[in-house]
C-alpha cells in the first residue's frame, strides 16, 4: 500500500542570471498536489528571483513576476507548516514554468529546489470508490 503523502523534488541548477525552465510531471500514483515549498543553496541569489510563470495541470499557480521569497520559510518553521497550500490534480500532471535569476548570487552555479507535497487523502479514496 502506498503512503498517503509523498514529497516530489524538482531541482534546478542555476548557472547565471536569466531564465531557467521548470518542466516536470507529478507522480501518477498520487491524486492531489496539496502544497509546495521553495528553497535554494544561495539565499542572496533569491533576493530578487521571480517565477515568470508557474503552473500545474495548465492552472496558473503563480503569475509572472511572483517573488519566490514569498514561498520560502526558515528553519524556525515546523516542517509540516512550510508548504504553501494548494489543491491541484496530480496523476501525472505537468508542472511548467520559468525561474528567473536576477544576478544576485554570491557564486554560480547554485541549486534551487521546488518541493511538491502529493497526497492520496482518505476522503479522496472514499470518493473514488
Amino acid at each position: 500500500m502506498r503512503r498517503p503523502i509523498k514529497y516530489q523534488l524538482i531541482k534546478l541548477t542555476i548557472t547565471g542570471a536569466g531564465n531557467f525552465p521548470i518542466s516536470a510531471e507529478t507522480d501518477k500514483a498520487y491524486r492531489k498536489v496539496t502544497g509546495l515549498q521553495f528553497s535554494g543553496t544561495d539565499s542572496a541569489a533569491l533576493k530578487d528571483a521571480v517565477f515568470s510563470k508557474f503552473e500545474i495541470d495548465a492552472n496558473e499557480i503563480f503569475p509572472d513576476g511572483f517573488e519566490v521569497k514569498l514561498i520560502q520559510t526558515g528553519l524556525e518553521v515546523s516542517p509540516n507548516e512550510r508548504f504553501y497550500k494548494i489543491n491541484e490534480r496530480a496523476e501525472g500532471s505537468s508542472v511548467l514554468g520559468n525561474f528567473k535569476d536576477a544576478g544576485n548570487a554570491v557564486a554560480y552555479p547554485y541549486n534551487v529546489y521546488i518541493y511538491l507535497r502529493l497526497e492520496n487523502r482518505v476522503d479522496d479514496e472514499k470518493a473514488a470508490s
